[in-house]
This record gives C-alpha cells, sequence and structure tokens, in this order.
C-alpha cells in the first residue's frame, strides 16, 4: 500500500478505532446482505433453500474468515488484538510457572549483565562526574611534548594564555587531584581531594548547598587563600550536619583552612576513580604539591584540566585554534615551550584519571556481556521451541477456525516480548544492585577505596529497551518457524500432535544448543586463560622479594618539616624501624616498587654530547 493510499483510508481506520463496536455491527450486516443476495440467486435458478444455503456459503467461504479479513484489511484492530494477545500470552506464562520463571531468570542474566556493563560505562566514560552540567560538551586538556608519547600536565602560565586566548571555549578549569590527612577522633584518615581554579564550581554548574565557592582571585598567590569547599559526604560523616559549618577550621596537610562551603549532595568531584572529599583553590598548591611554588613557573607542569566548548563548536574545532595557541606559545617561550603541544581528549580518553585505564577492561565485559546475552537467547529460544512443539495441536486448531499464520506469529511474538519485557525489568534491577561493584576488583590505594559507580540513566534504559527487542525478535523468531511447518490436513489426522514435525524441528533444536555450547566454551576458555594470566602474574618474580615486606607512607612536608628535620627525622626513622623485634631490614624512598607513585624527572647533559635545543635529555630518579 502507497502513501497515498493510505492517507485515504485513514478517516475508516480512525472510524474503526473509535467506534469499532458499530463498525463491526456494519460489516456484519453487509456480509449478510450479501449472502443472502447470493441465496436467492441460488433459489431463482432452482435450488432448495438448504442446497442454495450451502452453496452460497461455500462459494462465499467461512463468514468467521471473511470478516477478520476485513478486520485486518481496515486496521483498526491493532490496539485490541494486542490486548489480546497480552492477555492470552500471561495467561499462558501462569499456565506454566516453572518454563516462565526459568526463562525470565535467563533473561535476565543475559540483560542484566548488559545493562550493568552499560552503567559503568555510561557512569564511568561518557558522563563521570555527577550533577556536573553539559557534559557532552566537556574535553580534557593535556599537553604533548616531541618525543614523548603519552600526554603531560600542564604549566599554570601555559593554562592562562589559554584561558585568556581561546574563543570556541567556554571556560577552562583545573582540577588536579591531591590528599589530605584528617584527623577523626584519636585517628586520622587519608581523604582525595583536588585543588582547582577559582572559577572551578561556576565553570561545571555546580552551586553549594552551603556557603560559597571560590570567588575570583583566590587561585593566585603563594599559599595566599587557606579556604576550602568540603563535600556533602564529609560534612554529613564528619561534620555531623552542622548547619553552622561554613567558616569553621579544618586542618589539610597541617595548615588550618576555612571552610567556605559545602557541595551539593551527589557531586564527587571530576576525577574518574575517587570521590573527592574538599577542594581548595590553586593558590595553595604549595601546601599539597611537592617541588614549591609553581603559580609562576612555565617550566612546571603538574596541572590538570579540562574546557568546555561553546554551543555548536565541535572537538576539531577547538583543537585547531588551541594548537595555534600552542605554536604561539612555543615561539614566544622557546627555552620552556619548545616541541611542546596542547591537545584535547574526550572524557571517555581522559589521560589523567582512570577513565583510559578502565576503557579495556570494559571492552571485554561488554564482549562477555554479549555472549551471555546470547547464551541466554538460545537457552530462552529452545525452551519456547519445545514448548511450540507441546501447542502445535492448538495452533492447528486456530488455524482450522479461521485464524491467520500472521496472527499466529504476533501472539507469539507478543509472548517473546512479555517474557524479555520481564527480563529486562529484572536486569535494570540486577544492574541497580550492581552499580558498584566494579570497585569490587580494584584494591584500596594508600588506605582510601576507589569510587566508579555506574550511572543508570534514560541512555543505559534505552539501551536495555534495545536490547529487550532483540531478545524479543531472537526468541520470537525460534518458535515462529513452527508455524510454517504446520500441514492443516496432515496434522488434523495425527493422532499424536505431540510429535508432528519433530523432525522438521529437531535441526534447528540442535543447532541451538551447539549454539550455546560454542558460545559457553569461548567464555570458560577466555576465564581459564585469564585466570592463569593473572596466576603467573602473582607468581612471577619482580626481581626482589615480596614476601613479609610492608610499607607506610608520611608527609613530611604537611606535618610543618623542613629540608633540615626532614632528613633527621628520616635517619631517626630508620633506626627505630630496624631496631624493632622481628624486623630484618628498612629503607626509605620517594616511590615504591610495583607503586602507583610517580618519579621525578631531571634534565642531564652527557660528556661530548650538544643535544638540539628541543632535545635535551631527561632521566626519571627516585
Amino acid at each position: 500500500m502507497t502513501f497515498e493510499q493510505w492517507f485515504h483510508t485513514l478517516p475508516m481506520r480512525l472510524r474503526s478505532f473509535f467506534r469499532r463496536k458499530k463498525v463491526d455491527q456494519e460489516l456484519e450486516d453487509e456480509l449478510r446482505d450479501h449472502l443472502e443476495q447470493q441465496i436467492q440467486e441460488y433459489l431463482a435458478a432452482g435450488m432448495s433453500p438448504k442446497d442454495a444455503r450451502y452453496s452460497a456459503l461455500l462459494a462465499r467461504g467461512g463468514m468467521t474468515q471473511i470478516e477478520q479479513r476485513c478486520r485486518d484489511a481496515r486496521g483498526g484492530n491493532v490496539i485490541e488484538d494486542l490486548v489480546q494477545d497480552l492477555r492470552y500470552g500471561v495467561r499462558q506464562l501462569v499456565r506454566n510457572p516453572g518454563f516462565s520463571l526459568l526463562a525470565v531468570l535467563c533473561l535476565t542474566l543475559g540483560i542484566g549483565a548488559n545493562a550493568a556493563v552499560f552503567s559503568w560505562i555510561e557512569g564511568i566514560l561518557f558522563r563521570p562526574y555527577p550533577a556536573v552540567a553539559h557534559q557532552e560538551r566537556l574535553l580534557a586538556l593535556a599537553g604533548t611534548a616531541r618525543g614523548e608519547t603519552g600526554p603531560m600536565p600542564l604549566s599554570w602560565p601555559d593554562f592562562r594564555d589559554l584561558q585568556r586566548s581561546c574563543t570556541l571555549c567556554d571556560a577552562f578549569f583545573v582540577s588536579k587531584i591531591t590528599g589530605s590527612t584528617l584527623d577523626v577522633g584519636e585517628r586520622a584518615e587519608v581523604t582525595r581531594g583536588s585543588i582547582v581554579s577559582a572559577n572551578y564550581f561556576d565553570a561545571i554548574g555546580v552551586h553549594p548547598v552551603l556557603g560559597r565557592g571560590f570567588e575570583p582571585g583566590e587561585d593566585a598567590g603563594s599559599d595566599a587563600h587557606p579556604v576550602a569547599v568540603i563535600s556533602y559526604q564529609l560534612w554529613r560523616s564528619r561534620f555531623k550536619s552542622d548547619p553552622q559549618i561554613v567558616g569553621k577550621m579544618q586542618r589539610l596537610n597541617n595548615v588550618p583552612h576555612t571552610i567556605i562551603g559545602v557541595a551539593p549532595e551527589g557531586f564527587y568531584g571530576t576525577f574518574v576513580g575517587w570521590a573527592m572529599h574538599f577542594w581548595v583553590p590553586a593558590s595553595m598548591e604549595e601546601t599539597f604539591e611537592s617541588g614549591g611554588y609553581k603559580l609562576e613557573d612555565r617550566d612546571a607542569r603538574w596541572i590538570e584540566s579540562y574546557v568546555r566548548l561553546k554551543p555548536g563548536v565541535t572537538r576539531a574545532q577547538a583543537q585547531e585554534e588551541i594548537s595555534a595557541i600552542a605554536t604561539r606559545l612555543e615561539a614566544n617561550y622557546p627555552a620552556t615551550n619548545r616541541g611542546r603541544g596542547i591537545r584535547l581528549w574526550p572524557l571517555w580518553q581522559t589521560p589523567f584519571n582512570n577513565a583510559g585505564t578502565l576503557l579495556p577492561t570494559l571492552e571485554i565485559m561488554l564482549a562477555v556481556g554479549a555472549f551471555v546475552l546470547l547464551i541466554a537467547c538460545a537457552n530462552v529460544g529452545n525452551l519456547l521451541l519445545v514448548r511450540s512443539i507441546a501447542r502445535r495441536h492448538e495452533m492447528t486448531v486456530r488455524l482450522a477456525i479461521g485464524g491467520t499464520r500472521r496472527r499466529l506469529l504476533k501472539q507469539l511474538f507478543t509472548e517473546g516480548l512479555i517474557l524479555s519485557t520481564l527480563g529486562a525489568a529484572g536486569g535494570l534491577l540486577v544492574a541497580y544492585w550492581c552499580r558498584h561493584a566494579l570497585v569490587l576488583l580494584l584494591p584500596a590505594r594508600s588506605g582510601v577505596a576507589m569510587y566508579l559507580p555506574g550511572e543508570i540513566d534514560w541512555r543505559v534504559m534505552s539501551l536495555s529497551a534495545g536490547i529487550c527487542l532483540i531478545a524479543t525478535l531472537i526468541v520470537g523468531l525460534v518458535p515462529a518457524f513452527q508455524t510454517r511447518s504446520i500441514e492443516l490436513a496432515g496434522a488434523l489426522k495425527a493422532e499424536s500432535s505431540g510429535v508432528v514435525g519433530a523432525r522438521g524441528t529437531a535441526w534447528l533444536r540442535s543447532g541451538l544448543v551447539v549454539f550455546q555450547v560454542c558460545l559457553s566454551f569461548v567464555l570458560l576458555v577466555g576465564a581459564a586463560l585469564l585466570l592463569q594470566s593473572l596466576q603467573k602474574i602473582r607468581t612471577t618474580s619482580p626481581g626482589f622479594s615480596t614476601t613479609n615486606v610492608v610499607q607506610t607512607g608520611v608527609s613530611l612536608i604537611s606535618a610543618g618539616y623542613d629540608v633540615p628535620q626532614a632528613k633527621t627525622f628520616q635517619k631517626e626513622l630508620m633506626d627505630r624501624v630496624r631496631a624493632l623485634p622481628g624486623v630484618e631490614s628498612a629503607a626509605f624512598a620517594r616511590v615504591t616498587p610495583l607503586g602507583y607513585g610517580t618519579y621525578s624527572s631531571t634534565p642531564i647533559a652527557v660528556d661530548g654530547y650538544q643535544p638540539p635545543p628541543e632535545g635535551q635529555p631527561t632521566v626519571d630518579y627516585n
């Protein structure tokens, strides 16, 4: 039917939908009139009344079938058919609770595994920062260096030059992860925080529920503005939801800070992997970062930063402008910026947090989830296929009394839709329960547990609904093959309807079983290889002793020690630890083996070698 034909029949369809009883009565009256006219023609030809009626019915065909074909052509019974199919499908599932529970459980596991992975991808890669506005326009900002493959931090002067010169971005802001020790009663605990630019909260559209954010100028100077915004979680746990918290003091890295605000509930900062509990302005960088004051040193690269594009601006356009600014900085400051550029990264590739690290893991999880879903669909399809063989007599009778194969297919697909919808609902519930489960795979660092929540929003629900429809098609197509092979006359004559056509579908059942076994074998082999690799990693010698070794750390700078005092402390600490019973040896290092700390680096000079201006060799040291 063309669109023009469909448009001309639209008034009839609408009338059939809204005035169904009257239209059905008119159809019945019209068919009865046609039948009476045919009977009268046969009577006029000399037939007896009984023969005339029989011949008319034979010539016209079954009245029920004709009425059904007219309704189908009219198209007004779609909703009613759907309601009937839903009711009948629910009755069939309730009548077979064991089958229904098994099928729904299989689909729940399959859809739930995918929904959980989708929630982690959404909450960790694509929209990792709850409560932050316009995340679709956020990009990470990092430096590059000629000859280096990985990204590098930026310096504060370079960042400020970018902020002043770029016209295609709404905002630039800094968010550098740091840490501090908080005294909690008679003990202390390590917590994570961020060193941020003064425009941080305005740039991300987050407004404190108590107090204020940072004001312009509070990110300038050396330790000039000891103020802090704390998280809602810290306010609730440590400060017992004190409504008078604004203006009170809290020591961070042994420096008293005035609490000026409380972030809203559900905001955890802009770093993937940890929930931030406090924010301090960049003017306090010297307190939290080793190496002295860096805000005026163009060669001191320590900043982790983001940009938010203006509406309609693409990443490529912004990158072109930022690259031009980086080229200008290289020409203006050759001593510090030669061979250096600046690059934009999407959030799911952010180089300075765990987004890029977790990307391969989530990709593997997505593939495994897809395999589990296919296995679940094959399992449910096999169950439905066996069940459809048992229902073959029912389908045969429905065809015999006027039902069409198309109507049977709609009924089978509706039953599959009910199963997959229940499975999708259960899967979303499983995903909701597992939204924090990813952190169980990763150990705490420096005594702080990681924070990797999944995000179940409309996008995850839409993807789950799409999987639900795919599952419906898969599990609905399998029993639909049964209706194609039903031969009405032969099926009605058969004594045992349960075995009719069994040979015809044996290949399909066997194929589904083989499909399940193959996918399960691939998953099991992959899991075994993964466990074997993990075991080898755990038992492989790194070249030094790893047994009976413990480590700890202490921040002497935050405790107020200067360099001579720190050296004295380190010497006395080693002497006292070595004197403890059971201690064989002790050592002091800035970076421990297999730790997460970064090495310091310094340029070096090589006798007899004159490096090019942009090729000064550097080495890492501990």
